[in-house]
This record gives C-alpha cells, structure tokens and sequence, in this order.
C-alpha cells in the first residue's frame, strides 16, 4: 500500500465530483487559480488508513479535446503526470451519454479508476448495473459510489490502492476498440505514433495519437462518433432496466419548469423561496449577532470598574461587539444560502434553472445559473456572492460577483425609501425608487462592460451544453456538515476583514469629549469638503456616505450623530439604535434638496458593505479582483452623485 498517493479528480458538470472533493479532504483545502489563467484550482488533503492523499479537483470539462482553458488545463496536468491515479466520474444514471470522459481519457498511462457515482439515483429508476462485468471489460476498477454517503469511502480508497498496485489502465483490447476499428484519422495516427517497446510511451503515443486525430473538424466528428459508440459496446448488457423508474409528477414537474410560457416565472418563484428559506434557517445562527450587541454596555461597565483606559473601553465595547455582531450576522445567512442551493443543486433543481435564463444571462457573459444567487441578492448581497460557487469558471464567478454588487439588498431597499420620504415626501421617493429600478440593469451592464473581456472573454464564451441531471433525493446530514464548514470559514475571514475596517472607522469616529467636532472623522471631513462639494455632497452627507461602506444600517445612525453634533458610535450605528436620534426634519433643515438627491443615489450604487467586500475576498481569493471591483462600484457612485447633483440643480 502506498503511503502517499496523489489523486485527480476527472468529471463532467454535475457529475458529484465537489461532493466527491468535500468528502475525501473535508475543511484540509485550498483554492486559488491555475499560473496564468482564470480557472480556479482546488487542491486538498486528507489521511485515511494511514496513507495521505492529496487531491486535485480538475475543472469541470466535457472533454479533453483542450478547446477551453479548462480542457487544455485538465489535459496538461493529466499528460505531466501531476497525479498518480485518476478518478474518473460518471453519473451512474446516464451511464450512456456521461462515460464520453472515459473514451476521452482512454489510452492514457497514469492508472485510473472509475466511479459510477449517483449509483443510488440509478437503482431508484430501476437500473442495475453489473459493476464487476464493466470491471472485466475495461481492465479498471470499477467502483458503484455516492459521493454524499460516507461508508462508501472506504471502498474507494482500497480501489485507488489497487489501481496504483497493478497499475490499471485501460485494456488494450478495449483501446482496439476504440482506437483501430471505427476512425480512420486514429488508425493513420496510431500507425505513426504507438511504435514503441516501452508501455508507458505506448500510452503516450496513443493518447496524442487520439488529439491529433481531433484536430480537424472532420477527424472531430468521427473521433466523436467512435467514442460513442465505443461507450455503447463497453456498457453492452452491463445495464438492465426494470420495470418503473421515476413517479409521473416528477414528468409533470419537469414539463412545468421547461415550459416556454411559465418556465421562467415559476424559476424566478422558486429563487423566491429559496432566499426565504435560506432566512429562516439562518436566522438562528445570525441572531448570534445579538449577543455582543447586549453585552456591550455590561461589558464597557465591567472594563470602566476595572479601571481600564476609556479608549480602550470604547474600542472593546463598541468597536470589537459592533465586529462581532457583523461577523454572526454574516455568517448565519451564508449557512443558510449554503444548504438551501446545495440542497437545490442535489435535488436537480438548480441545473433546470440554468437552462431557462442561459439566454438571457449570456448578454452578459455569463451562465443561466447565475440567475437564482442575483435574485437572491435582493435579500442579502453576500447570499449573491457566496451563491456564485455554482458558477464552474473562475473568471465568470469573479464576473457574476462584480455584477451582483448592483443588486440592492434589504437593507437598502429599506434606508433608501426612508431617506427619500424624509428629504421629498412620497413624490419624491417615487422619483428615487424609479432611478433605482433603472440603474440596476443599467449598472450591470456597465460592469458587463468594464470587466467581461478580462474574466469572460467573448472567444471563450459558448452556449450552454448540459446534460440535466435526474431528480435526485438529498443527503440532509452531508449537506448541512458542507453548509457548517461554510459557516466556521466564512466566521474567521469576514472577521479579518471587517476588524480592519471597523477599528479604522472607530478610531476616526471616537471622541474623548464625547463630541463629533472633537473627533478626527471631523477634521476629515471638513478637509474633504472641496472634494466632496465637486460630486454635490456636503462633509456630512460625504462621512454618512462612507459609512454605508461598513454597512447601510449605519448611515441613519451616523446621519442623528453627525448632525446632533454627537459622537458617533460603531455599535449604536450598526444595531440600527442610533436610528432613533434620526430627525429627518432637522437633517432636511441643513441639506439642500439637490444635495440630498445626490447622497441617495450615490448611497444606493456604493459598494453594498465591508461584509459584501469579506465574502468576495473569500470568494475569489484575489484581493486584486476584489480591490477593483470596490473601487468601480465607489466610482460609479461618485459619478452618479455628480450627475444627478448637477440635474437636480436645475430642476429643483
């Protein structure tokens, strides 16, 4: 037995291999993105047995034919022998379209094994499958598996074991098969190519044999018409079908989804619900947030008996709790986003909803599936952000992410109408409410603009090509182990994150005096009056405007202090209690119309909150990316405020 064995993970979209990943390295992973491209590589690690094992999960490709990044990716780290056995994926229930990876990978020299995942959604449709038969005819393990259900690990590994053992790798009466009898183009490149002793260069020589054969259209269409019909032969009276199959309503649900009338409705319907459900269930977990919330004045007390420094007092009490209380509330609705799509994913939901908007999506570069985290956007921008994870691609997830930052989240849709209501009456939050309408789409499609030729660039861009996995029953317990890790990551580095900003924004807001004009946000401010009068904003409205960068539920609180001349306060700003010294007649006394106009639209296309900012950082794991994307969202809401201020002069 091996003592070390590196692992990749070989697979088709939706073939279970990230369930697969999850489950052999558990939370021993790290992500980051392939040198030169914008494919994100997953590496991870795991003991088992005594014997360590490193696992690359491969981008998810339909091929090896090295078209996209991600095949060329996935083919180069195969042929260097970056790993010493490949896993190769299918789903057990499409064995017909979805072992094509196979034929793909035949010939190849390092020692595979393949994994008919989903084995239990294949039975529950009343095949069988004769493991052990396909076994014999390709020469490799052969494993029936479910990647959420953990007792059958064990099996997996011993069949890696084995594989390295005997080295196994497809027989070469199966390559005859497939390379000599149904291609011309193979035959003629496997003539030139496989004269060699060496069984190793063989395989090599096969392999690119196979490529090259590839390499025109014509060789394509034949090398793709003998893979499959080499796929029909290897699994010839392997796979019996039974009386039954999938319930009639399951039909019914599927014809009601890829409905041409009602199929998008009852998918924007079902994105509804998802966010509502993601809610409830997180909703525990963010409550958490309220914890340091009441122990703050106790806490502030026990420090100020202490004789404890009144700074350092502030710092903890408010500073630090007002962290916390983020943090929690952050990391409750990404639990919640976590298991509702992954449940949704697993159930087959999620791939159905891709098909109907990938239309409508791909205007903008990117996947259908990217419909259901920006509907979601409406309840939270970090369930957007962190949703975004289906997205297979890299540089298209960091896309989607850059234009979900345009989608309003509750908070928003709550302290813009205020603000308006408060400055305009109802006239005039029709007039805000209808901008903001407007410049949603408007600023995604800027977005699409500024960002879509670097991270999703046209050339690379291609029709949705899926195959829709069956209906599947979920794995609670698997599911929420994922949504927990998501959870405990997610804690730690928004933490890091919104510390940074928080103990910034404390230490500029925090007076000794207990005075605002005492403090250095005041000093600021006023030194920045000459900048912020050129977007149409006064010193205050400019701070409270900054402060919405921490969090909207702080811009209310920080308006009643800036403009009660009292100091400020993280904690009372973020808990939403200094709202309550929120005295819009008192603020619209000091604030010119066209002034306050410019605020609330450069406030509703700000960049949506340092949480917002931690889960893309998290996201992407490119502070590059994320630092760019802040700084096109804080621009285009200067630009909008310079605007709108210059408009509202005239007119009002």
């Amino acid at each position: 037995m091996a003592d070390s064995v590196s692992i990749a993970l070989l697979g088709q979209p939706n073939s279970g291999k990230s369930t697969l990943f999850n489950g052999l390295t558990g939370g021993h992973q790290r992500v980051g993105n392939w040198p030169g491209k914008t494919v994100e590589k997953k590496l991870g690690t795991a003991v088992r047995d005594g014997v360590a094992y490193t696992v690359c999960d491969l981008p998810g490709t339909y091929s090896l034919s090295a078209m996209s990044d991600e095949e060329r990716i996935t083919q180069d780290y195969i042929a260097r022998g970056g790993a010493d056995v490949v896993c190769i994926l299918v789903d057990a229930s499409q064995l017909t379209r979805s072992m094509y990876m196979l034929a793909d990978y035949a010939g190849g020299r390092v020692p595979c094994v393949l994994v008919l995942n989903m084995i239990d959604v294949a039975e529950s449709q009343g095949k069988a499958i004769d493991a052990a038969q396909l076994e014999r005819r390709l020469g490799i393990p052969v494993v029936p598996f479910v990647a959420n259900d953990a007792s059958r690990y064990g099996k997996l590994t011993a069949a890696i074991q084995r594989a390295i053992a005997e080295h196994s790798c497809v027989s070469s009466d199966a390559l005859a098969e497939l390379y000599a009898r149904y291609s011309p183009e193979w035959s003629e490149a496997y003539g030139r190519l496989s004269a060699h002793d060496d069984a190793a260069e063989r395989f090599d020589a096969v392999w690119r044999a196979a490529h090259e054969a590839s390499s025109t259209r014509e060789g394509t269409v034949n090398c793709g018409s003998a893979r499959l019909v080499w796929v029909d032969r290897m699994i010839a009276g392997v796979q019996a079908e039974n009386a039954g199959g999938a319930p009639a309503f399951l039909a019914r649900l599927d014809g009601a989804l890829m409905s041409a009338r009602w199929g998008k409705a009852i998918g924007v319907l079902v994105c509804i619900g998802a966010l509502l459900a993601a809610i409830i269930l997180g909703a525990p977990l963010m409550m958490l947030g309220q914890i340091p919330v009441m122990a703050s004045q106790p806490l502030a007390q026990g420090l100020g008996t202490l004789g404890v420094h009144p700074a350092l007092v502030s710092f903890v009490s408010s500073g630090l709790m007002t962290v916390l209380f983020y943090v929690f509330s952050m990391g409750g609705f990404v639990f919640g986003v976590a298991f509702v799509f992954g449940l949704l994913d697993e159930i087959g939901l999620v791939a159905r909803i891709s098909y109907l908007f990938d239309g409508t999506m791909s205007k903008l570069g990117l996947p259908g599936k990217v419909m259901m985290p920006f509907l979601s956007g409406f309840g939270c921008n970090i369930a957007s952000v962190t949703g975004m994870r289906v997205v297979d691609s890299w540089g298209q997830r960091v896309l989607a992410i850059a234009l979900s930052w345009a989608v309003p989240c509750g908070t928003t849709l709550s302290v813009i109408p205020t603000l308006a209501y408060a400055f305009f009456g109802f006239g005039g939050m029709a007039i805000v409410l209808a901008g903001l309408a407007a410049g949603i789409p408007l600023a995604m499609l800027l977005a699409a603009k500024v960002f879509g030729d670097r991270l999703s660039p046209v050339e690379e861009r291609a029709g949705l090509i899926m195959e829709l996995p069956p209906y599947h029953k979920p794995r609670i317990k698997p599911l929420l182990k994922t949504a927990f890790r998501r959870y405990a990551d997610i804690l730690w580095r928004a933490f890091k994150t919104i510390f940074v900003v928080a103990a910034v924004f404390w230490a500029f807001s925090y007076s000794a005096t207990g005075s605002i004009e005492d403090s250095i946000i005041y000093a600021i401010g006023n030194a920045l009056e000459p900048f912020s009068r050129f977007f149409g904003m006064g010193w205050k409205l400019f701070m409270a405007f900054l402060a919405g960068v921490l969090a909207k539920e702080a811009v209310l609180g920080s308006l009643a202090a800036l403009f009660s001349s009292t100091s400020a306060t993280m904690l009372t700003a973020a808990s939403g209690a200094a709202a309550a010294g929120f005295s819009p007649a008192i603020i619209a006394a000091q604030v010119a119309p066209a002034e306050a106009m410019a605020f609330i639209f450069a406030l509703m296309f700000n960049i949506p909150c340092v949480m917002t900012v931690g889960a893309t950082h998290s996201e992407t794991h490119s502070l590059k990316w994320t630092i760019l994307i802040s700084l096109f969202y804080l621009a285009l809401s200067l630009l909008i405020s310079f605007v709108v201020y210059r408009i509202a002069v005239l007119v009002m």
